[in-house]
């Protein structure tokens, strides 16, 4: 696994900020029993991250880990994304996932115990999610090319921000080679 300040935010942060937020290193990864949350922007988000996404939901559907969506009342799924049939999908009234939604109970349903995030926009519902994600007590991880935004410079210090308080942050390929990252056997 890469340095854990080897990633996007990289060129953002200054050995000032560094130490400031050393004491957040950590081990990174995902936890036991995961569900992918994919988020759906209110509105397009462009760039590269739903392709990324999509192999994530791919994978995640392969492995057997359950694949949740939320999606903002009114707004249309993304096409590489969209939920299939069997798929909850949790509205979502308010940049937080879990907020004023049934996320909890679908989770709780799903038997997830951690917390594997894809979708759009990252310093918004993604970071939001992240944030009340870890409060409800799970595990949050996520790949930094599976998320975007309007802007790099949020998308950057969004995940800066979600990798040293509620998340772990990696790349696609470590996240897919976490071991947890396949269905429980308990579940």
């Amino acid at each position: 696994m890469r340095d854990f300040e080897d990633y996007c935010w990289r060129g953002l942060i200054t050995p000032e900020i560094e130490h400031i937020y050393s004491p957040y290193l950590r081990d990174r990864g995902v936890g036991e029993a995961p569900a992918l949350l994919v988020i759906h922007p209110a509105t397009p988000v462009a760039g590269h991250w739903t392709a990324a996404a999509a192999q994530l939901v791919a994978q995640a559907r392969e492995r057997g880990v359950p694949v949740v969506h939320s999606l903002p009342p009114g707004a249309t799924p993304i096409a590489a994304l969209a939920p299939r049939e069997a798929e909850p999908v949790s509205p979502r009234p308010c940049e937080s996932a879990f907020f004023s939604s049934d996320l909890e109970r679908v989770l709780t349903r799903a038997g997830a115990r951690s917390l594997v995030i894809c979708g759009a926009p990252t310093s918004g519902a993604v970071r939001a999610s992240a944030v009340e994600g870890k409060s409800f007590g799970y595990r949050v991880a996520l790949a930094e090319e599976t998320v975007g935004d309007v802007a790099s410079m949020l998308h950057r210090l969004a995940l800066f921000d979600i990798a040293h308080k509620y998340g772990d942050v990696m790349s696609a390929d470590e996240l897919l080679q976490q071991d947890n990252f396949k269905a429980s056997n308990d579940r």
